[in-house]
Parts: C-alpha cells; structure tokens; sequence
C-alpha cells in the first residue's frame, strides 16, 4: 500500500510523543487507561484512570489531549465479556492456510449472527497437546476501537485479551504459578503462567457473591470448591503437559476477606497463597487495584494481538 504524499509530510511534523506507551482496557461498564513513562532505561506506571463506557471515544480524546498523551504507543486489553476464548485442535494444513481453516472450526464452535474477527495464539506446550488458542470478536468491535484510538490521537499498536495481558504483570521465571483474577463480571480467570508466557487459562463462573460473605461463610463451601478448581489445574498443568509443580498462587478477588481466603485456600493445596501485586514501578499516588491490572498489562506491551 502506498503512503499518500499529504499523509506523508502531515506524519514528518507529528510531535515526538513524551511517554512510552498507553494500554486500555476496553469494559463492560468502564474503559481504563494506564499510561507508562520510560526514565533513565526504567519503565514507570505514572497515570491511571476509569471512565464511563459510554461514549467512551469522546472521553478518550479529551482525556489524551488534556494529558498531553498524542502519538503515544497505544495497546488495547479487551475484557473477558468481549471475546470467545475457544482451545481447538490445530487443523492439518499449511501454516497460509490455517486463518481460513479456524473461519469454518469457530463457526462449528460458535451459534452466532455477527460478523467475526478471528485469530490465534499457539500454547507454549504445543509438542506435546496439538491445539491452539483462538480469540473470536464481533468485528464492529474492532472497527470502533480502532476508530475511536486513532480519533484519540494515539498510535494503535496492538488489541489483545485480558488472559494475556496479566501475563506481562509478572517476572519471568521458569517456576509456574498461578494467577486467580475477578472480573468485572465477577467471573474469575485463573491463568497457569511460566516464563510470562500462557500455558493454560480457565473462566470459573459461581463466584459473583464472594464480596457478600464473611470469612465463616467462606469455609462453608466456598474455600473447598475454589480450592478443587485449583488443584485439577494444577494436575492438568503437570500431568498433561508434563510440566513441573506450581509453585504458587496470586490472588486477586473481590472481597475485603481476602488475606484470611488465601490462607484458607493455602491449607487445603499446600502451597503459597498469595496477593497479586504487579512488577511493575509505579508513583506514590496510584492505588494498586484490580481493575487496573488488563490495562496495565497491555500498556507493558501485550505481545499478542488479535489485529
């Protein structure tokens, strides 16, 4: 495709961008934006904010001009409610060939009346499980993000999903562990992680209550069946992808008997239970919270995108 010569010139006088990258996470009810500055070599997580689904393009821009964000690196998370997340098997064709071949699997997949972008990403361990994760969105989605970035003023790098972009918010380590996330939808995503990469991710549904219940509640029922979905990923983990033994749990769910819930869960898989809490530097005045975690992570550049 060529660049037409007015586009051209208009690109030689745009103003160097100021910060490193802006990530958002595109909601159910909010969108959020994380905003990261690079000091010195260093990446810092200097702005956070949460807005209003509605109209959201109109807020973006006059959020990006009033903090001085244009031509900013910009990487979009979009959240569990916004896409499928299907593992299917890797069809038996060319590598050319295999985008077209997931078109017809999807649809065999999916009961659906919209116009789909679809693509994949390959699991870490695919010598030993041939199949593929595949993200299924509704392509006016795409369209408006997209619109609605560039009207912004931002560069529009990359859109991905929240499983992924929680990856980028941990170090790289060849331990495995486990992070259990709420949703805004109070679903929860329990992700297995090795080397910031995915290795297996679940959506476990019946939880949308637990900021409802106290800790005595919590023990009656609840503890032991979070705790048996966590132990069958663990098993999954290690004996289907022969994989060594987790080492640890992040938590990060909607309830302020958080603390005494990981130590329950901890007693009955016997391992560290812990508070997610993203490696990342961050200002003084940014509260860590977990609704700012899929826009953080895309802002640490989510390497999979799905455009």
């Amino acid at each position: 495709m060529q660049i037409g010569w007015r586009t051209f010139i208009k690109g030689l006088f745009k103003k160097a961008p100021k910060f490193h990258s802006v990530g958002i996470e595109i909601g159910v009810n909010n969108v959020n934006i994380s905003t990261l500055e690079k000091v010195k070599g260093e990446l810092n997580w200097i702005k956070q904010h949460s807005a209003p689904i509605d109209n959201w393009q109109t807020t973006l821009k006059n959020y990006v001009e009033s903090n001085h964000l244009s031509n900013t690196q910009c990487h979009i998370a979009l959240s569990i409610s916004k896409y499928q997340l299907l593992q299917l098997d890797r069809p038996a064709v060319e590598d050319a060939e295999l985008n077209q071949a997931l078109q017809w699997a999807v649809k065999d997949q999916l009961v659906s009346e919209e116009k789909l972008v679809i693509d994949y990403f390959d699991p870490p361990a695919t010598h030993l499980v041939k199949k593929l994760n595949v993200v299924a969105v509704n392509k006016q989605d795409i369209i408006e993000i997209r619109n609605g970035v560039i009207k912004a003023g931002l560069v529009l790098n990359t859109i991905g999903i929240a499983e992924l972009a929680i990856c980028n918010l941990l170090t790289s380590s060849e331990d495995a562990i486990i992070t259990l996330k709420q949703e805004e939808s109070g679903q929860l995503i329990l992700n297995i992680v090795k080397r910031k990469q995915l290795f297996f991710s679940r959506r476990l549904r019946g939880y949308e209550n637990l900021a409802n219940f106290s800790p005595e509640e919590l023990k009656m029922g609840i503890v032991d069946n979070l705790s048996l979905e966590i132990q069958r990923s663990m098993d999954y983990f290690e004996s289907q992808l022969r994989q060594a033994p987790i080492k640890k749990v992040y938590i990060s769910l909607d309830t302020i008997h958080q603390e005494s819930l990981a130590d329950l869960i901890k007693e009955v898989i016997f391992i560290s239970v812990e508070k997610f809490i993203p490696d990342v530097t961050k200002a003084d005045e940014i509260p860590i919270t977990p609704s700012s975690y899929a826009s953080l992570g895309a802002a640490l550049h989510n390497a999979s995108s799905i455009v």
